[in-house]
């Protein structure tokens, strides 16, 4: 797919817009592109050292002419600013979770959905397949363009108070969440009291009480410090978060079909490279978590399956809200039959 888009949009949006590629502060005579990457994930992180890979990838295939600067830990805004601001070409790339992306693509919302996947391998394949390509084709005329998918990982638990491993547990408890109605909406469905607030906020809240835990992989849990006020944590796995790649359309579209792919190809490995190194970050995270002190359970398989079958009726009542022939596509797609004997 990411090849397919190199050949269509040099022929089609080149020819139609005749765009020259420039510099991030505006200039415009091709001999040096500045191309500025911002994310809100922490220094550091496995995220952060792949995009500090594809930057030195791109500055060295194109003989030093593109620099790509890695902005983390939110210098260049929340996600939601980012990504406007790479609608509008004030920044050229990002890499927001489908969470936050589903605001400005509802069919990404399909993603939103609890259970989907029961580990990595199984969404790397779904992502990696026809109907992953076909997904983000569906962000073409937005003014962003994906490379690709990226990871954040599986969101687990964290509590300031106790260990939880039953969904009955969660009754009452304020749950800082994403600003994702349907996250939202999950976790109204089993009782609990979702809370959803910026992400630098979230670690006074936990120190004060205002929220009683907070979900998200091990990796951001560890990296912004929520372990220390929340040091409770369950291996939840209750959603993957995959990240997409995104460029500025205008701004691609502007370079030399040369350019382009060279940014493709190194966008190709960059994903690798971030899985390969996603494999054993969560033990590795794990082990300093516990030596820190806090405590990790794993839930048993009845455990887990009391959460599955208590997702059941959150997909009954908000199926028909998002793209359901998508949805259950990647259902399908992901082996789930669970889910899809509940809205078929």
């Amino acid at each position: 797919m990411r090849r397919k888009l190199a050949i269509g949009v040099s022929l089609g949006l080149v020819a139609s817009l005749g765009l020259t590629a420039c510099s991030a502060d505006g200039g415009g005579d091709g001999d040096s592109i500045t191309i500025q990457f911002g994310n809100v994930i922490s220094p550091g992180d496995t995220q952060n050292v792949a995009y500090e890979m594809f930057a030195e990838l791109v500055n060295e295939r194109s003989d030093g002419r593109i620099t790509v600067e890695i902005y983390p830990d939110s210098q260049l805004g929340g996600e939601n600013e980012m990504i406007e601001a790479v609608q509008a070409g004030q920044i050229q790339m990002t890499a927001p979770s489908v969470g936050v992306l589903a605001n400005f693509d509802d069919s990404l919302s399909v993603f939103d959905f609890p259970f989907i996947f029961e580990d990595a391998e199984t969404a790397y394949q779904v992502l990696d397949s026809e109907l992953g390509d076909d997904i983000l084709a569906g962000l073409e005329g937005s003014g962003l363009q994906a490379l690709g998918w990226g990871e954040n990982g599986f969101r687990n638990l964290a509590m300031t108070s106790g260990s939880v491993t039953s969904p009955g547990e969660m009754q009452g408890v304020k749950l800082r969440t994403m600003e994702v109605p349907l996250h939202i909406a999950f976790w109204e469905s089993i009782g609990a009291a979702p809370t959803p607030m910026a992400f630098p906020e979230v670690y006074t809240a936990l120190q004060q009480g205002v929220v009683d835990g907070v979900e998200n992989p091990y990796e951001l849990l560890h990296s912004a410090n929520f372990t220390e006020p929340a040091n409770y944590l369950t291996e939840l796995r209750w959603i993957y978060d995959p990240e997409i790649i995104l460029i500025s359309e205008s701004f691609f579209s502007g370079l030399s079909e040369e350019d382009q792919q060279i940014i493709l190809d190194a966008s190709d490995e960059m994903i690798e490279y971030l899985r390969e190194l996603k494999i054993g970050v969560s033990d590795e995270i794990r082990e300093e978590i516990e030596a820190a002190g806090g405590t990790i359970t794993d839930l048993t398989d009845a455990e887990r399956q009391e959460w599955i079958e208590a997702a059941i009726p959150f997909y009954e009542q908000y199926a028909d809200t998002v793209d359901t022939e998508t949805l259950i596509a990647l259902l399908e797609a992901a082996g789930n039959d669970t889910y899809l004997d509940a809205i078929q």
